[in-house]
């Protein structure tokens, strides 16, 4: 992996073709991803396609030892995590209610819209579509009216939003195992 100056991987995509997309200031916190044209709900909003995707992914030792912040990573496994790497999808907040969900593959992602997205909108998707580890819970500032306060795994969620978000694919497959292996009461160690 090559890091810059600022800590971040070096960014390997070319992010011409995301022209429609700008970090602003978000109203939940620090800066967010918006888009300046509409989407339909259904449309694929961003596709990130980069061969060596999970190649940059970290245990959570690695993560924790780089000093990232929990905030800041995306977990691709049980104890696999991206760092930033300077993507427009690292300006995308968490938002309990979010207008986006998360597709990964193993050569990237597609960001899908839940809903009909108007212009100039911040994208969000729910962090717990993605995260299945204890370590990883943190504070939430989206503010929607059903927010949760705190991000937690997904097998946390209740299970009326799990259904919901399994329904859409927007899980990660680790993460909705995981969630089952934890409902049949097994003993799940990280």
């Amino acid at each position: 992996m090559t890091w810059n100056q600022a800590g971040f991987l070096k960014p390997q995509r070319k992010l011409s073709q995301y022209l429609f997309l700008y970090v602003a200031p978000s109203m939940a916190a620090g800066l967010g991803l918006f888009t300046s044209k509409p989407f339909e709900a259904g449309a694929t909003v961003l596709t990130v396609t980069d061969p060596d995707y999970l190649a940059q992914a970290m245990s959570h030792a690695e993560i924790t030892a780089a000093g990232f912040s929990h905030a800041d990573i995306f977990q691709v496994g049980s104890d696999l995590f991206i760092p930033p790497y300077g993507g427009p999808d690292d300006f995308t907040n968490h938002s309990c209610e979010p207008n986006c969900g998360l597709k990964v593959r193993p050569d990237g992602f597609s960001m899908v819209a839940l809903y009909d997205i108007e212009a100039n909108e911040e994208l969000t998707y729910d962090y717990s579509t993605h995260q299945e580890h204890p370590l990883e819970d943190m504070d939430c500032a989206c503010g929607s009216r059903g927010c949760r306060r705190v991000v937690r795994s997904f097998s946390t969620l209740p299970k009326p939003l799990r259904r919901r978000y399994l329904s859409l694919g927007i899980v990660a497959d680790f993460a909705a195992e995981m969630a089952l292996i934890a409902a049949e009461g097994s003993d799940c160690r990280f």
